[in-house]
């Protein structure tokens, strides 16, 4: 949780000078909190007992964590694809992250159907 908070503090501060202007800061913004905010919200449910969503909410803290790798892999795609690496930052700050907290919902979708079926 220390490192959370110290990588996702981070993450805002940068984010406020993000190349690519609002469109990146606010992207970046958002993974930030979104880091964050899971992480906390993970660490509470755990405190109270509830390990399914202390697990749902850390599938998403990790999504965000993941992020730095996602964008190493898109920025270069991206960069090619548009000739322009503005551009390509612009969308890199947002397909970073959104991706993969689609994944994380589908993910913790399938973990709620198997839980209850067993129930």
């Amino acid at each position: 949780m220390i490192f959370v908070a110290l990588s996702g503090l981070s993450g805002l501060y940068i984010a406020a000078f993000a190349t690519g202007g609002w469109v990146s800061m606010l992207g970046f913004g958002s993974l930030g909190i979104i880091w964050l905010s899971t992480t906390y919200w993970a660490y509470r449910a755990v405190k109270q007992g509830k390990i399914v969503l202390h697990q749902q909410l850390m599938t998403y803290s990790y999504a965000a964590c993941f992020a730095a790798v996602t964008l190493r892999i898109w920025l270069p795609l991206l960069i090619i694809t548009f000739q322009d690496f503005f551009i390509a930052y612009k969308i890199v700050a947002w397909l970073s992250w959104l991706p993969n907290m689609v994944v994380a919902y589908i993910r913790n979708q399938s973990i709620s159907k198997v839980s209850m079926n067993t129930n």
